[in-house]
């Protein structure tokens, strides 16, 4: 039986091929790492060591911290990290990681605010069979059972407070503490979005510790299920060019394999060939219909204008015959006019409600046209109507006459 973590089940959720190949063939990947994952340890480790010494009495300057993270900077740097985004260098992300401890040194300072309880703390818990671990970034302690748990961020999206609100990660670190420690009366969770100098805070109710307990693992036995018949789909996602198995995707493999080929190169690759030419023949076919559906507009616009000025509404051609059926139609205020409202209302305030399908023209139309309908009603609704004027055109084999 594995052990799940947050990270685990996620991985799932964002592509079950991804989490096949992570945990369950445990694929090896190039040594490569993302920047992004790159800066995110380096200000982890310094924000560890800037705590492990308070918990030693020992309160660091910030030019020290700072210092600690560039010394970091060039002792891990190895040439196979990755950049993505092509107009960012090294710089801009070091710089990135320096400008957010320095805020959040200016913030916290001297961080006792609470006391440090444990840094990289795993914290382990059991449901219905399953287990679940995970590490919590800093844990503290107020008072009379008070506790906070710290995570640190260094993404540039700032989520709303209500992804904090229903997030699963802390709310299963929150579980692991209350059982860990029993004098846990209340517990804080807290994110520390670092590259926005932002603190955000969400607490969880007993009933939703509970309707978290229910989804995971609900969510455990999806996976389980996935396991035991080898269902391992591609989903693909904004998050696929930082994945580390594009090569091995279906969905991704052709296009990393392409990318780097030259233009000669590339331009003769047959899977290119094959989409450029169906690219062409659907645009092909697209320019063909709008010029069709163009043409057909306009000869119903000039084959109307004949019928109107010659009187006639049958006009015969080599072997068909085409006529042309004016119509009016009633219709309602729009759903954004204020006229709406009102006929809304007067609907509702009417008891109609339910016999014209929530305002819709047609069972409208079919309501006031039967016998019980209040004549009253009928015309105050009458005024709310306006007409549109039309016309079908139908055409039929000429026969001989």
């Amino acid at each position: 039986m594995p052990v799940y973590s947050h990270s685990r089940l996620s991985t799932y959720e964002n592509c079950p091929l991804q989490y096949k190949l992570s945990y369950i063939e445990e694929v090896e990947l190039e040594e490569e790492e993302g920047i992004e994952a790159f800066l995110g340890s380096r200000v982890h480790d310094t924000l560890e060591k800037v705590y492990q010494d308070v918990m030693h009495s020992k309160l660091d300057p910030v030019e020290d911290v700072l210092s600690f993270f560039e010394e970091l900077w060039a002792e891990n740097w190895h040439d196979n990290i990755v950049i993505v985004r092509k107009e960012y260098t090294e710089e801009h992300y070091k710089a990135t990681g320096l400008r957010c401890l320095s805020d959040y040194y200016k913030r916290y300072h001297p961080f006792d605010e609470s006391k440090t309880l444990a840094l990289e703390q795993l914290v382990t818990m059991e449901f219905r069979g399953y287990k679940l671990r995970g590490y919590i970034d800093r844990l503290s302690h107020k008072q009379n059972g008070h506790y906070e748990i710290h995570d640190y961020k260094t993404a540039k999206y700032l989520p709303r407070q209500a992804k904090f609100d229903v997030d699963r990660q802390l709310a299963l670190y929150q579980i692991g503490v209350e059982e860990m420690w029993g004098d846990a009366e209340s517990v804080d969770l807290i994110w520390h979005y670092l590259v926005h100098d932002k603190e955000i805070r969400s607490k969880r109710t007993p009933l939703e510790i509970e309707r978290l307990k229910t989804d995971i693992i609900s969510q455990i036995e999806i996976v389980e299920k996935a396991v035991a018949e080898d269902d391992f789909p591609p989903r693909e996602s904004g998050l696929c060019g930082w994945c580390g198995f594009q090569v091995l995707c279906p969905s991704r493999a052709h296009i990393v394999k392409t990318k780097p080929l030259p233009i000669n190169e590339f331009m003769k690759e047959p899977g290119v060939k094959l989409v450029n030419r169906y690219a062409e023949l659907r645009q092909e076919k697209r320019d063909f219909i709008d010029r069709f559906e163009g043409e057909l507009k306009r000869l119903e616009e000039a084959l109307l204008a004949y019928s109107e000025r010659n009187d006639v509404d049958i006009i015969r051609g080599s072997d068909k015959k085409l006529k042309i059926t004016g119509y009016v139609k009633k219709k309602l205020p729009s759903k954004s006019d204020d006229e709406r409202q009102r006929l809304d209302k007067l609907i509702m305030d009417s008891g109609k409600w339910m016999d014209v399908s929530d305002l819709n023209t047609s069972a409208l139309l079919k309501a006031i046209q039967k016998d019980d309908f209040d004549p009253k009603l009928k015309e105050k609704i009458q005024k709310y109507l306006t007409e549109e004027e039309g016309y079908r055109i139908s055409m039929s084999k000429l026969k001989d006459q």
